[in-house]
């Protein structure tokens, strides 16, 4: 068979490596053979063997296709109007702007611009997504007749950016409009916040990809209009895992774990595969429910699948398995973060503080400020709960006054409701009441929970009266509040108080006998609560299986073996 290269071997040998699916040849290699062989073979067949490696290397190896582009003019050839875009798509790709700006110096010295279009537009690209819009703006100036491709590289730049009034100049002047300017307008519209624009776009559209269904269904998840992004996914023709990811995504964000897992059902019986992402919502929706076996389950699918264990991943399953209790799981996965940052420590403290680890989530807590990762203030919910659980309340205290006075933090509620339950927990419930009486933000239903329960550990009727009077401003309808009150005053033999308060707790909340609607029916029986009920409730409530006034102290005997549970 005749050689393709004037006959020498050597080149078709090259041409096939450059070509194949496999790494390419080192640049030094490239050069020594292009050397050999240039006696006897004319420039354009070396610059077409080169021009055809640029191409097919620009996306897959960009850093390769650019060092045979500096190659060259060692051999000498000189880049031209074919390779010149493609190196240019390189440079974009790693974000190279300086290697940039020098291969548009040398498209001006070749005299390639502003002629040559594909060169003018792969330089409105690179400056674009390297993020230089002045520039790109000048090099899409400096174009006599630009195109959609031309318009579209700065119009998804500015998409990208949220920057809506130069994203809708852009398309306004387009001459003409692909799917990509349509996808890009509903892509700013949703990365601004404003999904009834994108949806408005969306409807306009003359015709619709996957990526249009999928950035649309993206926008109503990121705001949590669930309702409209299920409206539009369930009409989504062919759905693709990005669809999927969001919905899943969404669904757990939206606090409704069950609805997530059921479409990660649906979406394995279509038979798509899940991703990183994908699994990153199945996680959170696991760790929202908080069933071990259901956790023990989702690691092992992401074990078995071979899902990519990035830290997005590591982080979603320390979480999920701090919060099931599953400590030695959590601290596995931990320990897989080459670099943790704040988010996967903020997950194994919380969960450890919650699950009886307090100690061991301070040592993590110590491990964090010995590694100078920041903490946030989530991080401090979870170490003052851990100082609460340990009865560690100094410790707790000199944290409580580091967030100011060194991480520069302002407070908010839920600190104080720890420290709060912290002061109660150790019987200092003067300082704890006083805590309340002086936030910042006025009392707030965490902290006065926190302080009746400590009220109905140690007894202090007088000062539970006064925080329950406030719990019932503020929450009127919750009848944990009145039940714990009731409970106080059932412990002290103060039967007709507890009376009292049952009796204004019917009153004001509308309750709803188990499997009935709320449109009618007696509420006596509502208050009906088996011990198989009581046993999985995280507060000890009344029995009012019993009629209250008949006999008090059999409900104070209930009461008491349920705490036994």
């Amino acid at each position: 068979m005749a050689s393709q290269h004037g006959g020498d071997p050597r080149l078709d040998r090259l041409s096939r490596a450059l070509a194949s699916d496999h790494p390419p040849p080192a640049a030094a290699a490239v050069h020594a053979h292009l050397v050999r062989a240039h006696a006897g073979t004319p420039p354009p067949v070396i610059r077409s063997l080169l021009n055809r490696a640029i191409r097919r290397l620009s996306k897959p190896h960009p850093r390769a296709a650019l060092r045979l582009l500096l190659l060259m003019p060692r051999l000498p050839v000189s880049p031209d109007h074919f390779s010149l875009p493609f190196a240019l798509n390189a440079a974009a790709s790693l974000r190279l702007l300086p290697l940039g700006a020098s291969l548009h110096a040398l498209a001006l010295r070749l005299a390639l611009l502003p002629g040559r279009l594909p060169v003018a537009n792969a330089l409105v690209d690179l400056y674009a997504k390297c993020d230089d819009l002045p520039a790109a703006h000048t090099a899409l100036a400096d174009i006599a007749a630009p195109d959609a491709v031309s318009f579209n590289s700065l119009l998804c730049a500015h998409a990208r950016l949220a920057s809506v009034p130069d994203a809708e100049s852009l398309f306004a002047a387009m001459p003409s409009r692909t799917q990509v300017s349509w996808n890009a307008m509903v892509v700013v519209y949703v990365n601004a916040g404003d999904v009834s624009s994108a949806r408005r776009v969306f409807d306009q559209m003359p015709t619709r990809d996957s990526t249009s269904w999928s950035v649309l269904i993206v926008g109503y998840c990121k705001c949590g209009s669930m309702r409209s992004a299920r409206e539009v996914f369930d009409r989504m023709p062919a759905k693709n895992l990005v669809a999927w990811t969001a919905m899943i995504n969404g669904y757990a964000q939206s606090g409704v774990p069950k609805e997530s897992l059921a479409l990660f059902r649906e979406m394995e019986a279509a038979g798509i595969e899940p991703d990183a992402a994908t699994m990153v919502g199945v996680i959170s929706a696991a760790s929202q429910i908080g069933s071990t076996e259901l956790a023990g389950w989702v690691g092992s699918y992401v074990d078995k699948k071979r899902i990519e264990r990035n830290d997005k991943v590591l982080t979603a399953l320390v979480d999920m398995h701090a919060k099931c209790g599953n400590v030695d799981e959590a601290l596995s996965a931990f320990r897989e973060i080459a670099q943790p940052d704040a988010y996967p420590y903020t997950a194994l403290i919380s969960g450890l503080a919650a699950h009886g680890h307090a100690k061991l989530a301070l040592q993590v807590f110590e491990r964090m400020q010995a590694q100078s990762v920041w903490p946030d203030p989530i991080t401090f919910v979870g170490v003052l709960t851990a100082c609460s659980h340990a009865g560690l309340v100094d410790k707790g205290l000199d944290y409580w006054e580091a967030m100011v006075k060194y991480y520069g933090m302002e407070r908010r509620a839920d600190h104080y409701a720890c420290v709060v339950d912290m002061l109660g927990r150790a019987g200092r419930l003067e300082e704890a009441f006083e805590m309340v009486q002086t936030m910042p933000m006025g009392p707030h239903p965490g902290a006065l929970g926190a302080l009746l329960s400590a009220c109905k550990t140690h007894g202090n009727v007088e000062i539970a009266e006064i925080v329950a009077n406030k719990l019932f401003e503020l929450e009127p309808h919750n009848t944990g509040n009145y039940i714990m009150l009731s409970n106080i005053y059932a412990e002290k033999e103060q039967w007709e108080e507890a009376e009292r308060i049952r009796s204004v707790m019917r009153t004001r909340v509308p309750f709803k006998q188990p499997g009935s609607s709320m449109g009618g029916g007696s509420t006596e029986g509502a208050w009906q609560v088996s011990f198989e009920e009581l046993k999985t409730r995280t507060h000890i409530s009344l029995c009012f299986k019993c009629k209250f006034s008949d006999d008090a102290k059999q409900i104070l005997l209930n009461c008491q073996k349920c705490r036994s549970y």
